[in-house]
C-alpha cells in the first residue's frame, strides 16, 4: 500500500497535532515506509527532524491521550495548542481521574493555564504522598502575584506610562519567547511584561538570566516590563544597575508591592 505523505513531508510538519496523529499512523504500518520495525523508522524521522529519537516520544503520547480523553480538539488540530499542557493533564488523570475530568474541558477552552495545570499536578501529587508540596507553593504564589499585578494594571493603566490608550491583555501560549502580559495600542503590541514573584535566593546567575529573557522580549515588542515584587528589597537596585551596564534600555524594571496604598504599589526604578 502506498503511504499518504513522504516521511520527509512528516519530519517537515510543525504542528505537534498533525504531526503526532500521522506519525502514529505510520508507526502501525512501519513497512509501508520500507521499514522492518517502528523503532527504526522512528529513528529516522528523528534524524530528518533533528532531534533524539526520545523526543518523539511526547508528541504520540499527547496525541494517544487525546484519542481517550479529547477527541473533539484532536480533530481540530489546533496549532495553540499546549502538549506540555496535554502532557500535564495526562499526569493528572493517573492520580486523579476526578480532577482531571474537571480541568479537561477548562483546559481545551483556553480556561487553563498550563501553569495551573502543573500546580494542579503537585497538589494531586502531594495527595498521593506528600510529594512537590514545596514546588507546589512556589508555583501557587508564582500564579497569584501574576494575577495581582494583572489586576492592578488593568485599573491602572496610567501606571505603565505608555499612555491612556492601551490595554493590557494575557500573552499567548506559541510565543517563541512567552511574556505573562502583553501591552496593546490599536490592535498593535507595544510592550511585553513579564513577572518575577518572591524568592529567597537571587544571586547574580539568575539576576543576568531575568535580564536576558527580558531582554529577548525587546526583539519583537519596543518596550519589556519586568516588574518584581518588593519583597526582593535591595536586589532591585542591583537588577537595575546591571541592566544599566548591560545597555538594555529598552528593559525597564519595576516594583510591585503586595501591600499598601493603591498609588504606591507599583513603580519604575530609576537608576
Amino acid at each position: 500500500m502506498t503511504p499518504d505523505f513522504t516521511l520527509e513531508e512528516l519530519a517537515k510538519t510543525r504542528n505537534w497535532i498533525v504531526f503526532g496523529k500521522a506519525l502514529s499512523a505510520a508507526l502501525d504500518d512501519p513497512a509501508c515506509h520500507g521499514f522492518d520495525d517502528a523503532s527504526q523508522m522512528l529513528a529516522h524521522v528523528a534524524q530528518l527532524r533533528g532531534v533524539d529519537p526520545s523526543s518523539l516520544r511526547n508528541p504520540l503520547s499527547a496525541v494517544n491521550w487525546m484519542k481517550q480523553n479529547a477527541a473533539e480538539a484532536l480533530v481540530e488540530e489546533n496549532p495553540k495548542l499546549a502538549m506540555t499542557g496535554v502532557l500535564t493533564l495526562s499526569q493528572i488523570s493517573i492520580l486523579s481521574s476526578d480532577l482531571a475530568e474537571n480541568l479537561i474541558p477548562k483546559f481545551f477552552r483556553g480556561e487553563v493555564s498550563r501553569r495551573q495545570l502543573q500546580v494542579a499536578l503537585r497538589n494531586a501529587e502531594a495527595k498521593q504522598g506528600g510529594r512537590g508540596v514545596a514546588a507546589n507553593e512556589r508555583v501557587k504564589r508564582a500564579i497569584e502575584f501574576e494575577e495581582e499585578v494583572f489586576r492592578f494594571l488593568a485599573s491602572n493603566l496610567e501606571s505603565l506610562e505608555l499612555g491612556d490608550d492601551v490595554e493590557i491583555v494575557r500573552s499567548g501560549r506559541d510565543a517563541l519567547v512567552p511574556s505573562d502580559f502583553t501591552v496593546m495600542r490599536d490592535g498593535e503590541a507595544v510592550a511585553a511584561i513579564e513577572c518575577k514573584s518572591h524568592r529567597n535566593k537571587k544571586h547574580r546567575r539568575y539576576l543576568l538570566e531575568t535580564l536576558g529573557m527580558a531582554a529577548l522580549l525587546t526583539k519583537d515588542h519596543r518596550t519589556a516590563i519586568l516588574i518584581v515584587p518588593d519583597s526582593w528589597g535591595g536586589t532591585t537596585e542591583e537588577l537595575a544597575k546591571l541592566a544599566e551596564k548591560l545597555h538594555l534600555s529598552s528593559v525597564r524594571i519595576a516594583v510591585f508591592a503586595q501591600d499598601g496604598a493603591s498609588e504606591e504599589r507599583f513603580r519604575f526604578l530609576i537608576v
